[in-house]
Order: structure tokens, then sequence, then C-alpha cells
């Protein structure tokens, strides 16, 4: 084996007697005069990185950084990471330099990538061929002195740098542009106003990120407000920055950039994943370090209380459609469908693939949920009784059916209101749910919910019955059921969606959470824009129609149109021909 450096071979010579001694992988690493950066970081950890180390009962595999590979990098950060505040960052670094099994240089075969204890996944190779022939490398990095053992594992050293995750080398802003679907709204408001250098470079900093869906929740004039006001953007953006680093271990009130208070709650110890850790109340559904701070991702705009909201001004025409206003769009788990052979079933109890009844004796199958989300609550809903007794408690944008076969928004729908089915409305009422936002779509694109309520798959995008496009006025129903088509085919008719996953929202992988991102960027357009991205998409989505009346619902019809269609090709190029 060939060593990169006379250190390297003094402390394979150092460690021969390792072997067969029981020193564990922290006596190992206490006991090299050339790893005392390393010792000194692993003593600083929490004591469970020493004990875990010296756990005599692991086979671990630890890649070392001796002094020199410390020496490589920023040593003011390597000042600040072993003090209390980046304790959190310390561990996902030195966790991220141990396998949590044995693996001797011998077992290198070729290039592989594996998971550290830390969680990063690493690359593992070892050269064939040329002058690095049997060299070990890990993320780049050349093993200079491997196959040290300890009695609970073994060490291979590295000399040119540590290995560095993402937890200490990327920055709050690099989190948010790695995920423009979930975040590019919040990246371009902090853009407008100047925070970026902040958010790249301040330390330590904690963002709590509002995603995509957060801004979408948003009232429309409340988010033109805020891209209006340049003070009042900058004082909601930083209400959720707090300037240190927290990693939420205890229920706590803290103090924000903007000099507002945020209180953390549903802390408990790290080995309980069932409880929700909440800021102000609302979820935290995922968490990342990176290396200027924390980022806690959440799905609501935090909003500071002395925050003056002006009110909305009466506003009409293209600028004010498109509107979701403010929520989830969707049923509570306690509503109830009609499912073939099982009789009235919860929302929560539904599974992709069961017949739900669509009018009157017809039932069509669940082909994909758009929002899935059991442990969620909302207070973004009413709640509808009708005089038969009957009531649904639904988000205001979800559409209802009512009389002549029209769809409004259920937030717009009042006392008397005649439903479809003949339902009269007794009474309506703003509520709040908390047992989970269900949104299932069948291929007409509406059921039956409580027993004769007729409701649509599908949001509004209006208040009215109908939403106005450079001075055309078309069904909101017509035109979700259009816009659904992809996800109709894909999911219905070609049975794609059996498995679908559901993200930290309970949107709909790939069919909820990608339009949802895309609508959000169209609505942040000029008048003119808007009316020409809907237009096209109008027009594309109008032909998809057609063409699934006419190929699938019809399919002899379609059959003989294609063939008609091939035999005019046929005869127009033998016209020109002759």
């Amino acid at each position: 084996m060939k060593f990169s450096n006379a250190a390297s071979s003094f402390l394979l010579s150092s460690f021969i007697l390792n072997s067969v001694s029981p020193q564990t992988i922290v006596d190992v690493v206490v006991g090299s005069e050339i790893h005392t950066t390393l010792e000194a970081a692993v003593l600083a950890a929490p004591a469970v990185i020493a004990e875990t180390l010296s756990n005599p009962d692991l086979n671990l595999t630890l890649f070392a950084p001796d002094d020199t590979a410390f020496a490589a990098i920023s040593q003011d950060f390597l000042a600040q990471l072993i003090t209390p505040t980046w304790t959190n960052h310390l561990v996902c670094l030195l966790t991220n330099h141990v396998l949590t099994s044995r693996v001797p240089s011998s077992a290198i075969e070729g290039r592989l990538e594996v998971e550290a204890f830390g969680g990063a996944t690493i690359t593992v190779e070892k050269k064939d061929g040329g002058i690095q022939d049997g060299l070990v490398f890990v993320d780049g990095v050349q093993v200079t002195a491997p196959d040290i053992e300890a009695s609970n594992g073994i060490i291979h050293s590295i000399s040119a740098r540590p290995i560095l995750p993402d937890c200490v080398t990327g920055s709050i802003v690099t989190e948010l542009t790695s995920a423009p679907l979930s975040f590019q709204v919040l990246v371009d408001l902090a853009s407008k106003a100047g925070l970026v250098d902040t958010l790249s470079n301040g330390s330590p900093l904690t963002l709590f990120a509002p995603n995509n869906l957060a801004f979408a929740k948003l009232d429309k004039h409340v988010l033109d407000f805020l891209n209006d006001d340049m003070d009042a953007l900058v004082k909601v953006l930083t209400y959720h920055v707090v300037p240190t680093n927290l990693y939420l271990e205890e229920d706590e009130v803290v103090t924000t950039v903007e000099s507002g208070e945020l209180t953390i709650t549903g802390t408990t110890e790290a080995d309980d994943d069932d409880v929700d850790l909440e800021v102000n109340g609302i979820r935290i559904y995922a968490s990342n370090l990176v290396g200027n701070g924390v980022v806690h991702r959440i799905s609501t705009v935090l909003i500071p209380p002395d925050l003056v909201i002006p009110e909305p001004e009466p506003c009409s025409g293209f600028g004010c459609d498109f509107g979701f206003g403010g929520g989830f769009v969707c049923f509570s788990g306690s509503t109830t469908v009609d499912v073939q052979n099982k009789g009235q079933t919860k929302m929560s109890d539904l599974q992709i693939g069961d017949n739900i009844a669509v009018d009157g004796q017809t039932y069509e199958p669940i082909y994909s949920f758009g929002h899935r989300a059991p442990s969620a609550k909302s207070d973004n809903f009413v709640e509808i009784k009708t005089t038969a007794g009957n009531n649904v408690q639904v988000s205001k944008e979800h559409l209802l059916f009512v009389e002549d076969g029209k769809t409004v928004a259920a937030g717009s729908i009042q006392k008397g209101d005649r439903l479809a089915n003949d339902v009269i409305v007794q009474s309506v009422k703003s509520v709040s749910i908390n047992d989970g936002l269900y949104a299932p779509f069948t291929p007409s694109g509406k059921y039956v919910v409580n027993g004769d309520i007729l409701a649509s798959s599908f949001i509004s995008f209006d208040n009215d019955s109908q939403v106005n496009v450079g001075g055309i006025n078309f069904s909101n129903q017509w035109m979700s059921h259009s816009f659904e088509f992809p996800h109709r085919v894909v999911c219905h008719y070609l049975g794609q969606c059996k498995n679908e996953t559901y993200d930290a929202d309970g949107l709909s992988e790939g069919w909820g959470n990608y339009p949802l991102a895309f609508i959000t960027q169209v609505f942040g357009l000029g008048t003119v824009a808007k009316t020409l991205v809907f237009s096209t998409m109008i027009v594309v989505f109008a032909a998809f129609n057609i063409i699934e009346t006419t190929f699938f619902a019809y399919p002899v019809v379609g059959f003989v149109a294609a063939i008609m269609a091939m035999a005019m090709m046929k005869k127009n190029k033998n016209k020109n021909i002759l």
C-alpha cells in the first residue's frame, strides 16, 4: 500500500499494535498524535458521540480526518463548530464520517455510494489501474492510512480535508433554491426584499420557510399588499428569521429578527417521532441543517400580530380571477360517500379503486387523491346543513353543484340556496376541522357526499359559477375537468396511480404539488400574461377533452374517425403526387 506522506506512514506504524489491542475507536483517536482536532471535536460533541464510538457491541467504520485535513477548512468555522450554538451541526459533521458496519479496504471494490450514520450519501471508491491502483478514496479524498483496527470497528485516516456534508457547506438560500417547486415564491420575495445576501451569508440563522402552498393559501389582497409594500414584505419575511440556531429541543418563546416573538411547542425526546413540532400553532413538517443555520419548513405564512393589512378593495375582471382565497381545498375526514357494496364510508377510509356514487345509482372509481392528509387541520372550512338533516364540512373554495347543473364555491353558498338534487340549504357557518383533509378524483369529476349533496372533485377559480378569461366565460367545472385530463389519463385510463404518494402537506406528489406550484407562479404574472397562459391552456385542454370523449368514451366512433382521417391523408397525398 502506498501513502501520500511520511505522517501517514508514521500513523500506520504507530497503530500496528492496535490490531491486537482492546482499544475502541475513541481510544485509538485519543491516543493518536495527529488526530488532536478530531479528538477535540468528539469530546466537544454531546456525550452520545463518544459513547457510540466506544460501544463494544457495535462494529463501525470511521473515516478519521487528521489535523492536516481539519487545517484545510475555515478555522473560524471550525472554532464556532465546537461551541454549544452549533452542537447539532458538529454532530452532523462527525456522524457523516461513520458507517454503521465494519468495512475494511479489502471489501471495497469499484465505486460505491453508501449512507453514512448521519444520513448523508457518501462515495467510497477503490481505484483500478494507473498510478492510483488500489488506493481508496472517500468523498473524493484519498484514504492515507487504511485499516487501523479497533476493538469495535476499523478506522481509515484521511488528510486532504474532512467529509463535508450539506449541513456544514450549504446556506439557507441554496437549500431553498434546490427545491424550486417548494420554495420559488419565497426565494422571489426574499430577492425582492433584498434579503438573499443575509440569508446566504448571515450566521447563525434559523428560517421558518413557508413553501409555495403557504403563499397560495394567502388571500389575494394580502399577497398583493406584500408585493406592493416593501416595508410590510420585509417585516413579514424577517418575522420568519431567528438570529441563532434553533434545534427545537424544548418548548420556548424566541425573538425574531423583526423583533416579534414565535412560540415553539410540541418538542419531545429525540426518539419520539409522533409528536408534531409547531411554531405559533403551525406544524413544522421538515427540518434541515445548512452551513449557516437551520431551515424549518412550514405550510402557512406567519403574519406578525402587529402588521396592519388593508381591507380588500372591490375589483372585477380577469385580474380578480384565479384566486384560491386561502386554505386547503377538500373535505374533512368525517365526510361520507356511498361506496358500492359497502355503503356510506368516511373519506378517511377511502382507497384508490373504490367505486363511489357520483349521481343516482351511477358509481365510478376513485383514481387518485389530489389531497390526502389524515392528520391535517384547517380553519378554512364551512359547514353546510340542509333541510333534509344532512350536513357537510368542506373547504370554502371547493365546488358544489347547485340547481341547473352549475357549480359554485362552497364559501359563497347561503341559507335558502337550492343545491343539486333539490336540496335546500338550512344554514351555513365557518368551522375549523381537525380530522384530516381529503380530495378524491373520479372520471366525471363529481360525487355525492353525505347522502344527497352533489360535489365536484375540483376547486373554484372564482366565486361565480363561471370564470372570465379574455372576455369569454367558462364554467369552473368544465375548465377544471379539462385541465385534469393528463392526470385522468395516467391514473384512470392507464391505472398508474394505485400506489401514489403524498408530500408533507398531503398533496399528491406530481399531480397535486407540481400543478399548484405552476399555478402559483402564473398568479404572479401580469393581467396580459395570465390571459395568454390560461387562454393557451384552455385551447390545449379543450382539444384533449374532445380526444377523451371521442376515443375513450366512444371508442367505436374514435376508431372510425381515425380510419377516416388516415384515408383523407392518403387521398391528399395522392393528389399531391398527381
